[in-house]
């Protein structure tokens, strides 16, 4: 599966988009070490956006830019199946998932929301 690269944000895109209050934000914690190398593009996304508490997603979801809204949803539409195979594969049993795992899951929950 090839992704459209052009849509997919760095973490730096991301920043310039955001501006000053994007420097506040607290980063989930999500590393390649945990994640499938084929979602490794939205490592930056996960680490945004992928706050497990409810209330302190949807808060940071309201104050996002809707630019970055959209290209979050658009991303994760575009990674759908890819976060299907990874987030409802083995480690969703896990009693104690890893840091990526939480956090790819709440970014999905983010885009959601955002819906």
């Amino acid at each position: 599966m090839t992704m459209q690269s052009d849509i997919v944000k760095t973490f730096d895109d991301m920043r310039a988009a955001w501006g000053l209050p994007f420097d506040g934000l607290a980063l989930a914690k999500a590393s390649q070490a945990e994640v499938p190398s084929n979602l490794w593009p939205l490592l930056p996304y996960a680490q945004i956006w992928g706050i497990s508490d409810d209330w302190a997603r949807e808060s940071l979801v309201r104050r996002t830019p809707p630019a970055l809204i959209a290209n979050l949803k658009q991303v994760v539409t575009l990674y759908d199946d890819l976060l299907d195979d990874w987030l409802a594969g083995s480690e969703a049993s896990s009693l104690t998932p890893s840091d990526s795992y939480v956090a790819f899951s709440a970014m999905r929950m983010a885009a959601d929301f955002a819906s």
